[in-house]
């Protein structure tokens, strides 16, 4: 494949590192002679430098994970980019390399991040497992990998890192711009949501003059997308569902898709120390049992759940993680993850099995709220660091899961208004 030219260069890695119009129009002009500015070459100096490493040999090596699933930045050239992060609000910075190869870096969750110490290790291992059940289910969700980096003092420091699903063209709208709720919410209203959206999509395409059969699609491709993220969401037992976890992209053209799957940390129930996190509801419930009974109105979406959910295979999951990302589940971890999805993999099929039948699967949740005894497998132990009380932590997942906060129907209407 042939090099970029220097202009070409310059003016993607600047649109990739985030820069604005007017600087990138100054980085044009200058480039193609039309208007020299020694100004604006000092400013963004850094590109240059990055022009001058790609076309040599030293440190330009496509970024990938070594043989144990692990990016060493130190291999790499690249610039760090605040701007980007300014405009995707997501993650911790964003890192261009002399390849013109973007990544989102995001702080392994630890103590500092708003999670409870004893779901600190799950939380961890979710970044790396749940794309892979994600990917199952034919959804688009962001890969992540371990990343290692020694800065100028000598200290290494760890991260996460996941290729960045934006081209250099495209802009993250996060939902908490469409959807201006308050964002300590504790239910999401998610039919509000649906219609909130479809009105944001419409008025999109009107504004920017494109074709109504454009505009058609789109709706119905995000309307779908949404649902099954969603789907997906309580089938992880997702905790923060709340408006900042999804998006749309803009293209360069103005057209919209829904954006990958970004957010793991609150999966897998894992609790968050700050309570105001929202959850999609149905009605007033948020049960998975639910939300499958309302939308098997759709044909489209009992073929999804019975060609993508009903055959989820937590074994493949956790091969194609390890075979990406090097990560290898110990045997707490293993344990833990089988009881969760295995108990929503049951649910998925209980809904199947009475053909989306409401009163049927009405009886089949009060059932199985009466049942408080299921045991978990003996081999399941406190042992491992940091899974502390792990057993009490998969009963009180056990209670959660099973009554399907059946709780929330007591709380009052107000907070769905």
């Amino acid at each position: 494949m042939s090099k970029l030219s220097k202009q070409e260069y310059i003016i993607k890695a600047a649109k990739l590192y985030g820069l604005g119009e007017v600087e990138i129009g100054a980085l044009r002009d200058h480039l193609s002679g039309k208007m020299p500015n020694e100004f604006i070459v000092r400013r963004c100096q850094f590109l240059f430098d990055l022009y001058d490493i790609y076309v040599s040999k030293e440190y330009n090596e496509p970024i990938d994970p070594d043989e144990k699933g692990i990016i060493n930045l130190d291999d790499y050239a690249f610039e760090v980019s605040k701007r980007r992060l300014d405009k995707s609000k997501i993650g911790s910075n964003w890192i261009v390399s002399s390849n013109l190869e973007a990544y989102l870096i995001t702080d392994i969750p630890s103590k500092q991040t708003d999670i409870r110490n004893k779901f600190i290790p799950i939380s961890k291992v979710n970044n790396f497992l749940l794309p892979q059940i994600a990917k199952q289910m034919g959804l688009d969700a962001t890969v992540y990998y371990m990343g290692v980096y020694t800065d100028q003092y000598g200290t290494l420091s760890t991260h996460h890192l996941t290729k960045n699903f934006l081209n250099d063209d495209e802009t993250l709208i996060q939902g908490n711009s469409i959807i201006k709720d308050n964002p300590k919410k504790r239910r999401i209203n998610f039919e509000a949501q649906l219609e909130t959206v479809d009105k944001f999509v419409k008025k999109h395409y009107k504004k920017h003059k494109l074709p109504q059969e454009e505009l058609d699609v789109a709706r119905e491709e995000i309307k779908r997308g949404l649902i099954k993220q969603t789907i997906y969401n309580k089938f992880v037992f997702n905790q923060n569902e709340s408006h900042q976890k999804w998006g749309l992209v803009q293209g360069k053209d103005k057209r919209l898709r829904l954006a990958p799957i970004f957010s793991y940390d609150y999966s897998a129930g894992v609790e968050p120390l700050n309570k105001s996190y929202g959850r999609a509801v149905q009605g007033r419930r948020e049960d998975i049992e639910t939300f499958m009974v309302h939308f098997s109105k759709y044909p489209w979406f009992k073929e999804w759940i019975a060609t993508k959910v009903v055959t989820f295979d937590l074994d493949k999951a956790v091969s194609d993680m390890t075979r990406r990302t090097g990560l290898e589940l110990t045997q707490e971890e293993r344990e833990y993850y089988d009881f969760l999805f295995g108990k929503m993999h049951a649910k998925v099929l209980s809904v199947c099995e009475v053909n989306y039948d409401r009163n049927l699967v009405e009886k089949l949740r009060k059932e199985k709220i009466g049942d408080k005894v299921l045991k978990v497998k003996d081999t399941v132990t406190d042992k491992v660091h940091d899974f502390k009380a792990l057993r009490k932590t998969i009963r009180r997942n056990k209670k959660l899961i099973d009554d399907s906060q059946g709780d929330s129907e007591n709380h009052g209407d107000h907070e769905d208004r």
